[in-house]
C-alpha cells in the first residue's frame, strides 16, 4: 500500500450524512480523504502533525486502516465481535494519551 487509493464510506461533516470518500496513501500514510458527494477534501500536513505530537501516536493513528485491515484478514470473526467496543474506546483512550503526553 505504498501508493494507493482506498474507497470507503465515511462521514461527511460538511454533507452530513455517510458518503462515499476516496483516501490516497502515499508511502503507507494517508495523505488525503475526500468525499465523492461534495467534493470537500482533507489534506493531512505530516509536518505539522509530527512538530507538534509525539511520533509514536501519530503512526498508529495513519496506519490504523492498514493495521484493522490485516486484522480482518486474519480472523474476520474476531474482529468484528471487538469492533463496537473498540469503535466507542478508541477516541477515549486517544484523547486520554494525549493529555499524558502534553503534561509529561
Amino acid at each position: 500500500m505504498a501508493n494507493s487509493k482506498l474507497n470507503a464510506m465515511l462521514f461527511c461533516l460538511h454533507c452530513d450524512e455517510d458518503t462515499q470518500h476516496t483516501i490516497i496513501y502515499k508511502q503507507n500514510k494517508i495523505e488525503s480523504i475526500q468525499c465523492e458527494k461534495c467534493g470537500v477534501a482533507i489534506m493531512v500536513d505530516h509536518e505539522y502533525v509530527q512538530q507538534h505530537y509525539k511520533e509514536e501516536i501519530i503512526e498508529r493513528v495513519l496506519s490504523k486502516p492498514s493495521r484493522m485491515t490485516k486484522e480482518m484478514e486474519a480472523d474476520i470473526g474476531v474482529f468484528f465481535s471487538r469492533l463496537p467496543y473498540r469503535v466507542i474506546s478508541k477516541p477515549y483512550r486517544l484523547i486520554k494519551e494525549f493529555y499524558h503526553q502534553k503534561h509529561d
